[in-house]
């Protein structure tokens, strides 16, 4: 678990950051270049030890040694972590790839310390460039026990920095409420219980045209020119905006529902299967490209898999036990919640639902939450839960998770 808060370093401190995200940029990816050659079996076995030991001898003889030693070896033990990561967990964390400059810009500090000036202000110390303010906004004592933080720069030029600290417990008292979820494009999230918990604009009319003209001049403008990259930051401040919001409203409904809910089940949705792109290849080109195209946007812009993963977090970390089971998706939009009968037919529109065999009418987004909610009480009922790893489940799998412990 991590504390968000935005830095504001002044302008001799800039230099500093930026030389720093340079250097951790720099040693990540000459590091990974050396594992991929061993991978190859073009070079003898890789190790941090090994790696960490040419990095003293770089720094003494090279460039490198202006630059923080704290935080160049700090980038060669996150590579060594995300390694660990990949070998152990494939199917969940993927293979560390290259680091580029302007979309990874960050570091780490592991020897951390902070201070507080006063309610509304903090400082924490960077290498080689001291105390750097921060807005605190979060209660002081989770900052002041974090174990590291991260400093970083978003696309849109805002830096922040991230203390790594215990996840909190969500505090939950038992109700014996149940509830299913149905993730949709026209209804963010349907509920069994009919209620629709739809996402705001995530723009307003106004940012949406202006985006919208930032990138129609973008395209016409000459790449590496000041004009075109000053357009860039523009769009990056609006796309900020976007996903500040969008994580926002994630944050507050997960959490809702946590509180409010003894048990939520959901469609275990292969999300990045379904965004796809339909364009297909030279000798099988795609069909319906532009309409999957505009699908896949409108599913990125509801977070579907940030909002399973926040809600299987904090209800791991509830002060209270909350189950959160994961059910096989195929045909809940097509099944009767009154009679089972499945048909294609039974949809009539996106949001109509109509039983070819018994009539039932409802609105097809909570009809298939009635469906998905069906399925958990019968995944439940055989002793199976589903959750904290929803990337890695097993469908009826019988796994039992330990009640969190208060805090």
């Amino acid at each position: 678990m991590s504390i968000r808060e935005r830095l504001y370093p002044r302008e001799h401190e800039l230099a500093v950051l930026v030389g720093h995200c340079s250097d951790a940029r720099y040693v990540w990816n000459l590091a990974l270049e050396q594992r991929n050659l061993w991978v190859r079996g073009r070079s003898q076995k890789i190790t941090y030890n090994a790696q960490a030991h040419e990095l003293a001898e770089a720094r003494n003889a090279t460039w490198l040694r202006e630059g923080s030693a704290a935080i160049q070896q700090q980038a060669l033990r996150d590579l060594e972590r995300a390694f660990q990561n990949w070998w152990k967990r494939p199917d969940h964390f993927g293979r560390p790839t290259w680091r580029k400059a302007g979309i990874n810009e960050g570091f780490a500090v592991r020897d951390l310390f902070v201070r507080r000036i006063n309610r509304k202000w903090g400082q924490v110390f960077v290498p080689k460039c001291g105390w750097v303010r921060f807005r605190v906004t979060r209660q002081w004592g989770d900052i002041e026990h974090a174990s590291s933080a991260r400093v970083t720069k978003d696309r849109s030029g805002r830096w922040f920095v991230s203390f790594t600290y215990p996840a909190p417990n969500i505090a939950h008292e038992p109700t014996g409420e149940i509830i299913g979820i149905d993730m949709g494009v026209a209804h963010t999230v349907a509920t069994s219980t009919g209620q629709f918990l739809d996402m705001p604009a995530l723009l307003s009319r106004g940012e949406t045209q202006r985006k919208r003209r930032l990138q129609r001049k973008l395209a016409r403008q000459v790449k590496g020119s000041n004009r075109r990259k000053a357009t860039k930051l523009a769009i990056a401040k609006l796309a900020a905006k976007e996903s500040d919001r969008r994580k926002d409203w994630i944050e507050k409904t997960t959490t809702e529902l946590v509180r409010n809910y003894d048990l939520i089940v959901l469609e275990d949705l292969k999300v990045k299967n379904m965004t796809r792109s339909a364009k297909g290849t030279v000798e099988n080109p795609g069909k319906n490209v532009a309409q999957k195209r505009g699908l896949n946007r409108s599913i990125l812009a509801q977070g579907w898999g940030m909002f399973r993963q926040r809600l299987t977090d904090k209800a791991i970390n509830a002060t209270t036990p909350v189950e959160v089971i994961f059910v096989n998706p195929a045909y809940t939009s097509m099944r009767c919640s009154k009679c089972g009968h499945t048909e294609q037919k039974n949809r009539k529109s996106q949001a109509t639902f109509l039983c070819q065999a018994c009539g039932h009418t409802d609105n097809a987004d909570v009809n298939a939450a009635k469906n998905v909610i069906a399925a958990g009480l019968a995944v439940y009922g055989r002793g199976g839960t589903m959750h904290a790893k929803p990337d890695r489940v097993e469908h009826d799998a019988p796994v039992k998770r330990q009640p969190a412990e208060a805090a």
